[in-house]
């Protein structure tokens, strides 16, 4: 098991440090949004790339997702070169085949999304943002599964140089407003598509036409894709209620928030969930895999715990040195709330497991039902009352249903003891140290980052005297310290 835990870890430091670098251009690029883009401006910013969200979601037809299934039957098979050259077409064509019809009436669509045709031309932009963004997904995907992480890195790293650079000049030099913010994620998707067409895609290729292979994948991840159609509307639900409820100001301000807490779900959640499941599917027919699943919910958990307190306690400080703008840190109110939600809702990478190995994917669709309806009615609800930290809560709280729903579903295909108890635990802890740490003023930076520092230590030492450690695990962490040593 530690084994295990130590090749995914170094999996997730590395395929973290890639995810890291895309989040340091937002971070790299605060200081242009707060004194460049009004925050009306950053609430339709937000608008538009929760669109891109949506239909990158919908419009890859599940090729994305059983490219990943079937990756490794397919080179054991030998036959992933055609597999290969069919889906990535396939996301190609389709792709393209749903985008143009919506360019051509883009002026439309513009005027019945937003009220004017002005908006158009951001319109398009964002349609062809999701052309590109649903290409890269499978190189990625061959590098991650191939085990390969430093060119992860290097094509990550591309990606930031190009599209900070593009979105500077636009930004800055030429005062195109939040147009250049799209436009710049638009060059820096086009140039990683054609960097990795000819130097990941094309050697691994057989240039051999066979739907077979378009329509295996299709058949496994389209029925997925419908079925997490509703999960897809559900996170985005809280900014359109938003947008309907509110107004672009607080549009902009939750916007901010959002993106702030969405670090969490990038660095930490997404890049754990990526190395994961890899996992799951070499582990399906070993003997322990029960326990290996069980345990991993686990350590996620206490992992993710340890994490989001570390960022809530530091983001401001590190926030304030890039620029504080009094309209933007408005929506700084709720990060702590989403941040939690994405901690729960990376759990769903470890019990949807049963579904997923299990190829039941429709069965997403009624966790999603749920979810939908609960967020509505509770932005609905505290919207109006509590503005942008009403849409948060309303966030938690469907997707804790949503998470629950699906530990039951997934359940009923593949029983798995999870240790709901140390998993309370955790969330119960991390919830008090945070609330300790908010309710205590201390002025003096130095005192107050050191009090910070002394409590996210105790978190661990807080769980290992309430017995959250079995003694195999409390032995093997000896062993390995030990191992590590600079003396003996």
């Amino acid at each position: 098991m530690l084994d295990k835990l130590k090749s995914i870890g170094k999996q997730t430091i590395v395929y973290g440090f890639g995810s890291v670098l895309n989040k340091v251009l937002g971070f790299i690029l605060i200081p242009i949004y707060q004194s460049h883009i009004p925050i009306a401006d950053f609430g339709n910013l937000v608008y538009y790339e929760t669109i891109i969200f949506f239909l990158s979601a919908l419009l890859s037809y599940g090729i994305t997702s059983g490219h990943q299934r079937f990756f490794y039957i397919e080179k054991k098979n030998g036959t992933y070169g055609t597999f290969l050259f069919n889906n990535f077409l396939g996301c190609l064509v389709l792709s393209f085949i749903s985008i143009f019809p919506m360019l051509l009436f883009s002026n439309w669509i513009a005027l019945a999304i937003d009220n004017s045709v002005s908006q158009a031309s951001i319109l398009r932009i964002s349609l062809l943002i999701v052309i590109t963004e649903i290409l890269y997904i499978i190189p990625l995907q061959i590098l991650q599964y191939e085990a390969k992480p430093i060119p992860y890195l290097l094509y990550n790293a591309l990606k930031l140089f190009v599209t900070f650079l593009v979105t500077y000049y636009f930004v800055v030099i030429a005062n195109s407003g939040f147009e250049g913010i799209l436009f710049g994620r638009l060059i820096g998707g086009l140039l990683i598509v054609i960097i990795t067409v000819f130097f990941i895609v094309y050697p691994r290729v057989n240039l051999k036409f066979n739907l077979e292979s378009l329509k295996k994948t299709i058949k496994f991840g389209f029925p997925h894709v419908v079925s997490t159609l509703g999960y897809t509307l559900f996170m985005i639900t809280d900014r359109f209620m938003l947008k309907w409820l509110s107004t672009p100001d607080e549009l902009g301000k939750y916007g901010f928030g959002f993106r702030i807490a969405n670090f969490v779900n990038l660095i930490f959640v997404q890049t754990i969930g990526m190395s994961y499941f890899p996992s799951v599917m070499h582990n399906e027919n070993k003997l322990d895999n029960m326990r290996y699943y069980r345990k991993m919910l686990t350590y996620y958990c206490f992992l993710m715990g340890f994490l989001i307190l570390g960022f809530l306690f530091y983001y401001k400080e590190i926030l304030w040195v890039v620029g504080k703008n009094p309209k933007y840190w408005e929506g700084l109110k709720v990060v702590p709330i989403l941040s939690l939600s994405f901690m729960v809702m990376g759990m769903n990478y470890f019990v949807q497991i049963g579904l997923f190995l299990k190829n039941k994917t429709k069965y997403y669709l009624i966790p999603s039902f749920f979810a939908i309806i609960i967020n509505v009615i509770i932005n609905y609800i505290l919207i109006p009352v509590y503005g942008i930290l009403g849409a948060a809560i309303s966030v938690l709280v469907a997707q804790i249903i949503y998470t629950s729903i699906l530990t039951f579903i997934s359940g009923k295909f593949m029983k798995v003891d999870y240790e709901w108890g140390k998993i309370f635990m955790v969330f119960l802890l991390s919830i008090a140290l945070f609330y300790i740490v908010d309710l205590v003023v201390v002025d003096v930076l130095f005192i107050r980052l050191l009090f910070k520092f002394l409590v996210i230590m105790a978190f661990p030492i807080i769980l290992f005297i309430l017995g959250f450690f079995e003694k195999i695990e409390i032995l093997n962490i000896k062993l390995y310290v030990k191992k590590y040593l600079p003396f003996q």
